[in-house]
């Protein structure tokens, strides 16, 4: 036996993913505690750090991928020209 858990838009897809398991002739269970602020087993600082982010992201503080990708290549440049590699 094998466990699925998917974290879903309850109203919008429950009905459809119940359908679909039912014509298939699943079983499942559907946990109701589980919601947008269980994050597991991960610290705190790296839950804030996360969600500080996203919060970012969604005000618009975002790089462009080039940009990042040119800052990466020039640290990674960097350090092994520092350790001779």
């Amino acid at each position: 036996m094998a466990t699925l858990t998917a974290q879903i838009d309850k109203e919008r897809d429950l009905p459809e993913i119940q359908a679909v398991f039912n014509r298939l002739g699943l079983k499942f269970h559907i946990d109701e505690d589980m919601d947008d602020d269980d994050w597991g087993d991960l610290p705190e600082a790296a839950i804030e750090g996360i969600k500080a982010g996203l919060a970012g992201g969604e005000a618009g503080r975002t790089h462009p991928h080039e940009y990042v990708m040119a800052e990466m290549n020039k640290k990674i440049a960097e350090f092994r020209k520092k350790n001779g590699r």
